[in-house]
């Protein structure tokens, strides 16, 4: 069975889009650019904004990325979600032209183009943050090369990142991209929800459709999104249209409203994304069926106190022994979920999240009090793994207040 590419127009073929309105920044749709500028303190050829455009090149659709007459540090990005635990491979191809001559694809005089493919396991949107793991940069002079990289993902989402930074300035320097694809390894899992920056999620109605049943789709969020819209994904992997209802802001929150039927039996995939996909902002898994669903109740066998420790995106192997050894005395539960760490009818759940500044968008009560109220939310810094055995063993849950309602 050949497995999907989970990188959505991984080909680069899917047509273009001027981003945020710049034509000057035509990027493949389901991709977003981004660039390092330049600062005072650098030489104006230094860090220009490239100039993005699809081109044609050996018969394939491809990214152009170019700066003539100058440098650049840029590229492309797309987030995408993952399970949390599981390893992904990418791979990408890139070909560059760098060149004092006019003549395409005859690189003469040329500089390091410095060109490598970057995923960020924790899912953030910062190009420079130490969290990316990057392949070694290669010099694709003149000929298509393939890059291959395989990580560990630690969040419910990641972000896959395309760059090349060449050394000095030429008449010609461009970087052309093609056949990108994300492949789990191993078993390929799929988390049901995703809640996103500003508590971005997806409300149903009904929560359980059948096929051929009007489904109203509302995305709420504390923060006003920008250049957004509504993916859906029927059990086939085609698009399903999703009709906007429109966009509305009540008390504190903002809210933007769809329609779609389901055409078939099956799971569906949605996802509320930014800049014609490139960006994940929310995500949200239903199913359709005509069968009566016997959904589990959240209600466990019997109450009990429950403390989880909740690690961040970062947390390395070092730390998780730690909060391991700190957590055996209280018999603690130890995860990297925040909405494990919620989840249930509990008289007493409390949360002691570690670090909480360390997760691409800060950890915080609010989150917890909209999402699982009841819940006990304890931040902890630690500044070493040793600081967070001493704490946890030294810590008792009878200190812990005030629930999130």
């Amino acid at each position: 069975m050949n497995q999907v590419n989970l990188l959505q127009n991984g080909e680069f073929a899917a047509g273009s889009y001027a981003y945020r309105d710049n034509e000057s920044l035509t990027t493949a749709v389901n991709w977003a650019p981004w660039w390092l500028e330049n600062r005072p303190d650098m030489p104006q050829w230094r860090n220009q904004q490239p100039d993005y455009r699809l081109a044609e090149v050996d018969g394939f659709t491809a990214q152009c990325v170019s700066t003539p007459y100058g440098t650049h540090v840029a590229g492309l990005f797309q987030q995408i979600p993952t399970a949390p635990g599981n390893r992904y491979e990418l791979t990408v191809s890139a070909q560059a032209w760098s060149s004092e001559e006019d003549t395409p694809g005859k690189s003469v005089d040329a500089t390091d183009l410095n060109v490598r493919i970057g995923i960020d396991p924790a899912g953030g949107l910062d190009p420079t943050s130490p969290l990316i793991i990057w392949s070694d940069p290669v010099q694709p002079l003149d000929r298509w090369l393939t890059m291959r990289l395989t990580v560990q993902v630690e969040a419910l989402m990641a972000t896959v990142y395309l760059e090349s930074a060449p050394l000095l300035p030429k008449r010609n320097q461009e970087v052309y991209w093609r056949e990108a694809v994300m492949l789990p390894v191993g078993r390929f899992q799929r988390s049901r929800m995703i809640v996103g920056p500003g508590d971005t999620h997806i409300v149903l109605d009904p929560e359980h459709p059948t096929p051929n049943e009007l489904l109203t789709v509302t995305v709420s969020a504390t923060r006003n999104h920008p250049f957004v819209e509504l993916l859906a994904f029927r059990p086939d992997g085609q698009t399903a249209p999703a009709l906007f209802q429109g966009a509305s802001r009540e008390d504190d929150r903002y809210l933007w409203r769809y329609e779609l039927t389901p055409s078939q039996q099956g799971l569906y995939d949605l996802r509320f994304v930014g800049d014609q996909g490139a960006r994940l902002l929310a995500q949200r898994l239903v199913r359709a069926s005509r069968q009566t669903q016997i959904v589990p109740s959240n209600e466990p066998r019997t109450t009990y106190r429950r403390v989880y420790v909740l690690m961040p995106p970062t947390a390395t192997q070092k730390w998780v022994e730690a909060a391991a050894r700190g957590s055996f005395p209280g018999r603690y539960t130890i995860g990297f979920s925040a909405d494990d760490a919620g989840l249930g009818e509990l008289n007493e759940k409390i949360v002691v999240a570690v670090n909480p500044h360390h997760w691409p968008n800060i950890l915080t009560i609010s989150w917890f009090q909209q999402n699982y109220p009841g819940t006990i939310f304890l931040p902890v810094v630690a500044n070493s793994p040793a600081d967070l055995e001493t704490w946890l063993s030294t810590w008792s849950p009878e200190q812990a207040q005030s629930p999130a309602k």
